[in-house]
């Protein structure tokens, strides 16, 4: 039986991880696109040799694995290299979901990743959701997560796509200004109101695959 795939995408500090958990408790895989590409880049593979040509050695630690932090400060402050480490990696983490995906037995997926629309990776799904936030509550996200300033925060926002992107390329959207209990709900229910139609579109498919 064919899986259904869905994109679950959106900027840094969107709140994708929140969804993403709501996403599980309902009954969807979710394959972590970060987690990909954290394991993609072991010493000596041929990832990070890629990676090595073309931002240094400077990026490695002194035991040779990739330092992740020092990466993140070269291209985050620069698009074309933002969009030349993306170009290197995404064929990576491609080939690395679509083996963890083929080998669960759940039959509605999601990826979860900041970079999706555009990548490779789109080429595994039947939709996409997208989550989305208010731009003071996202910087507010980041600075607490990763121990940010206020300006590395919004320099890391503004080096990706914008909200409108992703209204314009989803056909599903979560706002995830979830900061209350209420709030929270809300969230929740919008999850559950997706899933209901993404779980109806997979067993429309399911049928016709069966016809």
């Amino acid at each position: 039986m064919n899986k259904y795939i869905f994109a679950l995408t959106g900027g840094s500090g969107a709140g994708k991880t929140t969804v993403s958990d709501g996403f599980r408790r309902l009954g969807v895989y979710v394959s972590d696109a970060d987690k990909a590409a954290r394991e993609i880049v072991p010493k000596d593979s041929k990832c990070l040799k890629e990676l090595t040509d073309n931002f240094g050695k400077g990026i490695l630690k002194s035991d040779g694995t990739l330092d992740r932090p020092v990466l993140a400060s070269i291209v985050f402050s620069d698009q074309k290299k933002l969009n030349k480490l993306n170009e290197i990696t995404h064929k990576y983490i491609y080939q690395y979901i679509k083996e963890e995906i083929d080998s669960v037995s759940n039959m509605i997926c999601a990826i979860d990743g900041a970079v999706i629309i555009g990548s490779p990776v789109i080429k595994l799904c039947n939709c996409v959701v997208s989550v989305i936030a208010d731009r003071d509550i996202r910087i507010e996200r980041i600075m607490r997560r990763d121990g940010l300033s206020r300006e590395l925060a919004e320099k890391r926002i503004d080096a990706q796509k914008n909200e409108n992107f992703y209204k314009r390329h989803s056909d599903y959207i979560i706002v995830n200004n979830a900061e209350s209990d209420s709030d929270a709900c809300r969230l929740g229910e919008q999850i559950e109101y997706i899933y209901n139609k993404i779980k109806d579109a997979a067993e429309t498919a399911a049928a016709q695959e069966n016809t």
